[in-house]
């Protein structure tokens, strides 16, 4: 009812979807000082991502073309798991990319794969993270001022504005409707910053991180990207 329901469902109309089941550590994991506690509980969530992973190679795969998908904790094992099993290994050239979203990673993230800057771009990764335009988050020059946005109404990451028109559709909440022109975008100080999204009753909206929406504000833009890039990985093999 919510990470399958808005997130991993934009996928679902090129691909077939498996999401590991795991033991997600405690979102205060990344604001303690306790390195050895954030560490082991990091690894021990990676654990059951990896197993579950392994398990889809053996079982389900059966050598076609992977996508990988995650957002906020799951972006972090998803580094993990693309360093581990992609990184210069056979295995990368079955991927078509990776939409690893809402965690600030900068061009160094991977020695060997490199940040997603065309639309139909594959075997490459991207992301983003959605702020208010004009905000800054705490410790902003730490974390974010190299990350790297590939801004997901241009698929690019120049950091040209791209205006609600180029919104195919997003979603709000009650998952009943395609609202296209929802939301703007720009890539701006390693962030993505939109304007106040268009809805009626926006007017109660204040916030100031659209992380927990980073993929319902693209659903539709996201969703062709999908398809064009397994479209390009397929015509790159003929």
């Amino acid at each position: 009812e919510s990470t399958i329901k808005y997130q991993a469902s934009v996928f679902n109309g090129s691909a077939k979807v498996y999401a590991p089941l795991y033991r997600q550590a405690h979102i205060g994991v990344y604001y303690t000082d306790n390195l050895p506690l954030k560490v082991e509980a990091l690894e021990n969530a990676y654990t059951d991502v990896r197993a579950a992973f392994r398990y889809y190679l053996d079982n389900w795969n059966n050598g076609r073309p992977i996508i990988i998908a995650s957002h906020s904790q799951g972006t972090s094992h998803a580094v993990t798991l693309l360093r581990e099993f992609f990184e210069r290994k056979p295995l990368m050239e079955q991927l078509v990319a990776a939409y690893i979203v809402g965690m600030p990673l900068d061009e160094k993230t991977f020695s060997y794969i490199p940040v997603c800057d065309e639309p139909t771009e594959t075997g490459c990764w991207l992301t983003w993270n959605t702020y208010a335009k004009g905000y800054f988050p705490p410790q902003h020059d730490y974390w974010y001022e190299f990350a790297s946005n590939v801004n997901p109404l241009s698929w690019t990451t120049d950091s040209l504005y791209v205006s609600w028109g180029m919104n195919k559709g997003g979603i709000l909440r009650n998952f009943k409707k395609i609202r296209p022109g929802l939301s703007d975008a720009q890539n701006q100080h390693g962030m993505l910053w939109i304007n106040k999204p268009k809805f009626f009753g926006n007017f109660l909206l204040n916030w100031k991180r659209y992380h927990v929406v980073d993929y319902n504000l693209f659903y539709m833009n996201i969703r062709e990207n999908v398809a064009d890039r397994v479209n390009a990985y397929f015509q790159s093999k003929n």
